[in-house]
């Protein structure tokens, strides 16, 4: 008497919000549980669930033997309760004087004349170490823009070659419960991208390393936007 297509059926399988859940199953080493006249083959079905989120993972596992005679064992079977992750998923701590970096680091603006520049994405940051998301902050300010700046290429006659026009802008103000003033979306706003005929321009934007202005008890985050402006 032997056994086959011994696995599960799934009644449930459901998990919160923020949580995972993982289900395997595994067949262990067959086992005559009959005689050599007379085998009964049988086979454990081991089935380990483990579930991971706001809490830690864990894996419960629970055995059954099934066996050719039609007849089946509960092994072990493990329960209980899953404990919170403390390591992993606690917030970071949040010091307001250590300044970094969101954003972009390097973006092009303009490529062979035509603007590529995406200011929803295309933008450096200053926030507190520990921030992934600016709108983590409150009281964010702006957005603010400067004056229009230009940089211009002319031939050896005064013809113009290229110029390239635009404009500084950027949210300030965002603090942590009150504490420190930051910065985010720091970028440029294109006025003009103009190039003659036989000629090409490029932009490319960068940010540098931010720096606190403030002082530890009341820091103040910013960053460098440098833009680079080629023609050929």
């Amino acid at each position: 008497k032997y056994v086959t297509q011994a696995g599960i059926d799934i009644d449930t399988a459901y998990a919160y919000l923020s949580e995972h859940l993982d289900v395997e199953v595994k067949s262990l080493k067959p086992v005559n549980y009959g005689t050599s006249d007379a085998p009964v083959g049988g086979v454990d079905i081991q089935v380990s669930v483990s579930s991971h989120g706001l809490f830690e993972k864990t894996t419960k596992v629970c055995t059954m033997t099934v066996k050719g005679d039609g007849t089946s064992a509960l092994g072990t079977c493990e329960h209980g309760t899953f404990e919170l992750s403390r390591r992993s998923n606690d917030p970071p701590t949040i010091d307001p004087a250590d300044i970094a970096e969101i954003g972009k680091l390097i973006y092009d603006a303009v490529e062979d004349t035509q603007a590529v520049i995406d200011t929803s994405v295309d933008w450096a940051g200053a926030v507190p170490h520990g921030i992934t998301d600016w709108t983590q902050l409150e009281n964010w300010k702006g957005p603010v823009q400067s004056d229009s700046y230009y940089i211009e290429f002319k031939n050896f006659v005064g013809m113009k070659l290229t110029k390239f026009a635009w404009r500084f802008a950027w949210k300030y103000g965002g603090d942590v419960k009150g504490v420190g003033q930051y910065v985010t979306e720091a970028g440029i706003e294109i006025d003009t991208a103009y190039a003659y005929l036989s000629e090409h321009l490029d932009v490319q934007v960068q940010s540098l390393k931010p720096v606190n202005y403030g002082t530890s008890a009341a820091p103040v985050g910013g960053v460098d936007i440098q833009v680079s402006v080629s023609s050929h």
